[in-house]
């Protein structure tokens, strides 16, 4: 049985600002992500894109996520100050199966620590500007249990899953660490800095399928990355029939 993934394409487009904003951090993050090609997109859609327990923008019965779809998005606005929560001009744009969505973009203060508990509790509306920190924490730790879940079910490669187990062990591991200690999280602190270094240092998160990595927990040791869903192959016969 063949399957159809949903199609997630960006849209082209020139970013206007002078210099670097939060919502950036985010961008290259979900672009990177959906990269890897490690989950099925309609997984990374539901679990991440399209997710409450990541980010939820409510205004009366109209919600938005990380995407919000393109018709909708002039109607959601922060409650406390009317401020758009997705840009209103040159927005980041991509394609769903044809049906446009726009990146969140109001994602301001890089002084506050990311919640490790939030995926775990009760998502709650967003009423002003999301925090960048918590977003992209939130964004790596619901891609490696969506991964992982994943993996579990079509694959017995346990080398592989205890590999990508560790690393997310030790990077929660490395976040608490950060937020035990307050002072990296105040303005004239790195916090956000420190935390972007840990992400970028993420080897599954730089991978695709068939990607060899070094083990470095394990003697001379590597594991060779898989996605975690069954990759049609058509057989001899059909590929002559093409």
């Amino acid at each position: 049985m063949t399957y159809l993934d949903m199609n997630i394409c960006k849209q082209l487009r020139t970013e206007v600002a002078k210099k670097a904003k939060t919502r950036m951090v985010v961008e290259s993050l979900i672009d990177q992500l959906l990269a890897t090609k490690l989950i099925r997109n309609d997984r990374f859609f539901e679990q991440i894109l399209y997710n409450k327990d990541i980010i939820w923008i409510q205004n009366g019965d109209v919600d938005g996520h990380l995407f919000a779809k393109a018709a909708l998005t002039d109607q959601l606005k922060t409650k406390t100050n009317s401020f758009m929560m997705y840009m209103p001009t040159n927005p980041i744009v991509y394609e769903v199966n044809g049906e446009q969505y726009h990146l969140i973009t109001r994602i301001d203060s890089t002084r506050a620590k990311p919640n490790l508990d939030r995926l775990s509790l009760e998502p709650k509306p967003v009423l002003s500007a999301a925090r960048v920190n918590d977003v992209v924490c939130s964004i790596v730790m619901r891609f490696y249990e969506t991964y992982l879940h994943d993996l579990a079910q079509i694959h017995h490669n346990e080398k592989l899953i205890a590999f990508v187990q560790q690393e997310y062990t030790q990077f929660i591991e490395a976040v608490q660490e950060l937020n035990d200690y307050h002072f990296n999280w105040h303005p004239r602190g790195n916090g956000h800095e420190q935390l972007l270094k840990l992400i970028d240092h993420l080897q599954i998160l730089k991978s695709h399928p068939g990607k060899v990595l070094i083990d470095f927990t394990n003697t001379q040791g590597y594991v060779i990355v898989e996605p975690a869903y069954l990759v049609y192959k058509p057989t001899k016969k059909a590929v002559g029939a093409i």
